[in-house]
């Protein structure tokens, strides 16, 4: 019997989210928690959120952010934001916490589902799943009936039952995990959701149900854009996350 497990991913150094979706696992029957990366970047909680992962010790693989945290300049390919964001946290961690996120994997598989942070297509280049003609490169080179993303911070199943068909569907309340073909579930974001919805989001997956369900829970929105201001990253950073966008 395979018990529930939490699934959370881009958290982006949003402590107020995360210790809000911790305290809704609380009421939850889960096993344990499985992180897609993106623990740093963006807000101002890099050191608090880096250390909560820590001391779940469970799996986690790297994002996008925590590798542009670790190298000596950000990609360019990372807009100015998310170059600000990746800089502040890099100056906020120690030789051994660069050290940890470098050696995060790209992908897990656990008891027959995979975690990545991004698209299976080219793990190197951190693809985005925004269509289903990304859905199906992605499905290509998954090799297990289920998999688990974040990256998009938009929350969404994503169905291959065959040939080129894709089916996109909204991750929203419980839903049913198809039997047949490929599943990709996109698990949403703790720290910076972008789907129009500004409360934190993360998945229980069920797998004894044959289930996933997206949880969103209410967060101190105006104490995250505080400290964002008061640490002096760009305002942009903050007013996005009462809109959700």
């Amino acid at each position: 019997m395979q018990k529930a497990v939490a699934v959370i991913s881009d958290i982006h150094s949003n402590f107020e989210a995360l210790s809000a979706v911790l305290e809704d696992l609380r009421s939850q029957e889960v096993s344990g928690i499985v992180c897609l990366g993106d623990i740093v970047g963006y807000a101002s909680g890099v050191k608090a959120c880096l250390r909560t992962v820590q001391e779940f010790d469970c799996p986690v693989v790297m994002g996008n952010h925590d590798e542009a945290a670790c190298l000596p300049n950000p990609p360019k390919d990372l807009n100015d934001t998310a170059r600000i964001g990746a800089l502040f946290s890099a100056s906020r961690l120690t030789d051994a916490d660069l050290s940890w996120l470098k050696a995060l994997p790209r992908s897990l598989e656990i008891n027959g589902a995979l975690f990545t942070h991004a698209s299976l297509e080219n793990p190197f280049s951190w693809n985005y799943i925004l269509s289903p003609f990304d859905a199906l490169r992605h499905f290509v080179h998954q090799t297990t009936h289920l998999a688990f993303c974040g990256h998009t911070h938009s929350p969404a199943m994503w169905i291959a039952s065959g040939g080129s068909h894709v089916i996109e569907r909204a991750g929203q309340g419980e839903m049913t995990i198809p039997l047949g073909g490929k599943v990709l579930v996109n698990v949403g974001s703790v720290g910076q959701p972008r789907d129009g919805d500004n409360r934190a989001c993360y998945v229980i997956y069920r797998p004894d149900q044959g289930s996933v369900e997206f949880r969103r829970v209410a967060y101190d929105i105006k104490r995250t854009k505080k400290k964002i201001l008061r640490a002096g990253l760009p305002r942009f950073t903050a007013q996005r996350l009462s809109l959700g966008r």
